[in-house]
This record gives C-alpha cells, structure tokens and sequence, in this order.
C-alpha cells in the first residue's frame, strides 16, 4: 500500500528541483550509510523497504507536499457541508476540535515513519502481522480512497448539473457517471500528463478559498449576521466533529507515506500539525461561512450563487477532477498489494465500479449531501482505532518490551516479522464497534465524539492485552516470515 499523493510528491521534485539538489549533499555520516544500504526497490517509491538516506527531505519540503495533499476540493465540500447542519459558533468549535484530534493522530503516526522510514504499510507490518497490513491497510486506504473516488464523482455530476440544469446530459446521475468514466480514463492512460495540469490548482484553491471566505462575510451581511445563522436541521456538535476527523483521518494515519521521507523524526509531526491548524481550520471555515451566506444550501451551488464567476468553478471542477485521479490510483495501490493484477487494470475495474457507486447516488441521493455526510461519519468511526493501536504499540508497548525509539520498527534483511498480532486486531474491532454504539451507551457518544472514543477504546484495549499477556510469557504473536531484501517474505519459519 502505497497511499502518497503521487502526483504532488512529483510536482515539488520538480518545482523546487534546484532547491533539492542542494539538500540532497549529504553528511559523511549519510555517505557512509549509502554504502550499506541492503535494500533493492522493486516497486517503486520505497513501498516495501526503508527510504535511503540520499533522499531524505527538509522540514518544508515535507509541509509543502503536505499543502498540496490537502489542498483538495473535498475539503471544501466537507466544509461546506458543516456550514449545512451548525451554527457558526459550532462550525468553529467543531472545525478546532476536529483538527486538534487530528493533529495529534497525525502528529504521533508521522513521528512513527519519520523514525522508522517506512511506508504506513510498512509499518503496519510491524504491529498488526503481514496478514494484518493487508487487511486494515486496505480498510484504511483500499476502501476509502475508492469511496473518495464514488463520492467524489457523485459531487462532480452535481456541479455539471448545477452549470445546465435543463440538459439531460448533465443529470445528477448521468454526469456522474460519464464523468467518472472519464476519470477513470485519464487515470489509466493520461495520469501524468493530467498530474502535470493540476500543479497549477494549489495556488488557485488557496485563491478560491479566500474568495469564499469574503464572498461569505459580504452576502452575509457581516460576522454578526453570519454568527447568527440557524441550520434547518441542526446536528449535536460530537457528531460535527466525528465529520471533521472523518473527512481527513485517512490521511493522518498515512502520513508516514510522507513523513518517512523527513530528514528528522519530527520533521513530520511539525509539518503536519501546522498545516492542519492552520490551513484546513482555514479552509472548512471559509468554505462554511459561503454556504451559511447563502441560505445553507451546498458548496458548488453556493458558488454560482456568490457570483464567484465561472472560472473558479472550472477551476474547482479540475481540481475536484485532479483529486479523484488519485483517489483511484491510491485505491489500487492498495488493492495491488495482495491482488496479482496489473496496476492499470485494476484502476480499470476500481473506476468503472466507482462510476457505476456515484451514478447510483446520484439517482437514488440526487444533491443531497446525507451520502457524503454519512461517509465522513462512517470514516471518523472506524479508522482512527487503526491509529489509536498503531501509537499503543509504538509509543507504550515497544517502551514496555525496552526498544530505543530510534530502533522501533527498524528493518534489516532477514528481520522476522508476524504474520498476525492478534491483540491488535482485536483491539481496533473493539474500539470500531465502541464508536459506533454497539458497545457503548448512545449517551456517552453524544457527548465524546465517536472518533475520540475509537482511537482512546483501541489504545487501551491494545495496552491491557498486550503488556499483561507479555508478561505471563504468552506470544501476542502467531507465525513469522523472514524478509529479503526486496521487503518481501523469503518463507514461513514458524507457526
């Protein structure tokens, strides 16, 4: 599983190439760590073994390809949508205290692949077993990059309706499929030529969010009136912020997909944790308050009706277009990993199902955003016990067993790895199903959102398992492979 956003990794290794050529001289320390380097990249990118030390990046490297990752449309229809269903004043606390959460998830997961320089399917390896990073590394990437593909190509057919409502062709449903289809295609044999286009949109999304933000204050009426604004259908603010985590929790528990190029450990952290306070508090509030001042209809129609002008929302089309190219090709990056077909026929069959997904929602939803509201709640509840067990092990349970930190999760050729850590697994159901209310009162959940009680619920259950079954001499383990030097096991030695 390879889940970096390619095609912004590619964009500032070649827009600041000059720039990284001078970072690249390395210390005689890192000169003499090339010459034992052991590993052979087979894949591409570093998926399966460490990143080198020769291409290690700077602290703002790594925040700027993180500004490009999250400089997405999605963003702002997530935004807009809490516009849809909170006041101002719920929108904001909402907006902090969903960032705050995924800071620290973030923060914490980012450390972890700056100290290990391993991929999040890497390191997955080490805490759930071989057979476990298959598995939650396609619930955490394979599934809900497809679902970001479908939703997002569903919210592309509602923006061409928007532009011609009259004309069958451009139907809810029917744009959405035929749009999808077309993703899919530039995706499969255009994606670095589309990829190349898209650089272009990241200065011109900042430009558009800061002409939401002043289109919102102006059709507003001002702050005051905006703070004012009452939703139709107001929702509890645990279930706004449950949203918030939900719309980028992917992402934070990825993040040692980048993270893993840092120079330092905490090159990672830092850079994700501004960019999340600061940008997409930003962004969701901007995209909120347009919505807000526009009678709390969606984000796309808002913009037609703030007069922003047809450029920023071709402008937005492309970008959302740009955005669901990668959707996909991460999608099948993590289908690729135990799925023994080429990776271009799995972009094929990924987005045609995802085409066939949004033009279904599309006829069945139309421009109703509950779909898409339900998708970032179905986010926010089970993927950040994923997270929650990946930081028990790394920062308690590997403190615990006496590791250093900078040898956790350390990788060498003929290192043995499990094949399944039970514990873990059982863990991140645990704190799944706490968050969503099978195992836990609906009043707790209505007033910690669900996302805080799946990351907390799996941390614990990891803890109170693993320590005490160590300690009574009983393996949390089952079976082990040996790995070449290609990442890849050489065989089975135990079971």
């Amino acid at each position: 599983m390879e889940h970096v956003n390619t095609k912004t990794r590619t964009f500032f290794k070649e827009t600041y190439k000059e720039f990284e050529e001078g970072e690249l001289l390395m210390s005689s320390e890192e000169v003499k760590s090339t010459e034992a380097y052991p590993w052979k990249d087979i894949r591409g990118d570093y998926v399966l073994v460490p990143v080198p030390p020769w291409e290690r990046r700077t602290l703002m490297n790594i925040f700027l390809v993180y500004t490009g990752v999250l400089s997405c449309l999605a963003v702002l229809w997530g935004g807009g949508a809490l516009g849809m269903q909170g006041s101002l004043y719920d929108v904001t606390v909402a907006t902090v205290v969903g960032d705050i959460i995924l800071t620290v998830i973030g923060g914490l997961v980012a450390y972890i692949g700056g100290t290990a320089h391993q991929s999040t399917y890497g390191i997955m390896r080490h805490i759930y077993g071989w057979y476990g990073s298959w598995i939650f590394g396609v619930l955490l990437s394979g599934i809900p990059a497809w679902g970001w593909f479908a939703y997002e190509t569903w919210l592309f057919g509602v923006m061409i309706h928007d532009l011609a409502p009259q004309n069958p062709i451009c139907d809810i449903a029917w744009a959405s499929l035929w749009g999808g289809l077309l993703m899919t295609t530039t995706a499969y044999v255009g994606y670095a030529g589309l990829a190349f286009l898209s650089y272009f949109t990241v200065p011109a999304f900042f430009v558009l969010v800061t002409a939401g933000f002043f289109a919102g204050i102006h059709f507003g009426g001002g702050f005051e009136k905006l703070w004012s604004f009452v939703p139709p259908q107001p929702v509890g603010l645990s279930v706004l912020i449950t949203q918030v985590v939900g719309l980028y929790v992917c992402g934070a528990i990825i993040t040692p997909d980048i993270a893993r190029f840092a120079r330092k450990a905490w090159h990672g952290s830092v850079a994700w944790g501004v960019q999340i306070m600061v940008l997409m508090t930003y962004y969701m509030i901007a995209a909120s308050m347009l919505t807000m001042a526009m009678g709390g209809t969606y984000f796309s129609k808002a913009m037609l009706m703030a007069g922003l002008g047809l450029g920023a929302y071709f402008v937005a089309i492309f970008g959302q277009w740009t955005t669901n190219d990668n959707n996909l090709y991460s999608s099948a990056l993590s289908w690729d990993v135990f799925i023994p077909v080429k990776k271009r026929i799995l972009v094929l069959i990924l987005g045609i199902l995802g085409s066939i997904y949004a033009w279904y929602t599309g006829l069945t939803a139309g421009a109703s955003m509950q779909p898409f509201i339900q998708f970032l709640v179905w986010l926010g509840t089970w993927l950040p016990p994923i997270g929650g067990v990946m930081i028990a092990d790394f920062y308690v349970f590997q403190a615990y067993k006496g590791v250093p930190r900078s040898e956790r999760y350390k990788m060498w050729v003929g290192k043995e790895i499990p094949l399944v850590n039970w514990p873990a697994w059982l863990a991140m159901v645990i704190g799944g199903a706490c968050a969503q209310g099978w195992l836990m009162p609906a009043s707790v959940l209505q007033v910690i959102p669900a996302s805080v009680i799946g990351l907390v619920m799996a941390f614990i259950v990891y803890i109170i398992l693993a320590i005490p079954l160590d300690k009574a001499g009983v393996s949390i383990y089952i079976g082990k492979i040996k790995i070449n030097e290609y990442g890849l096991p050489v065989k089975e030695v135990s079971k």
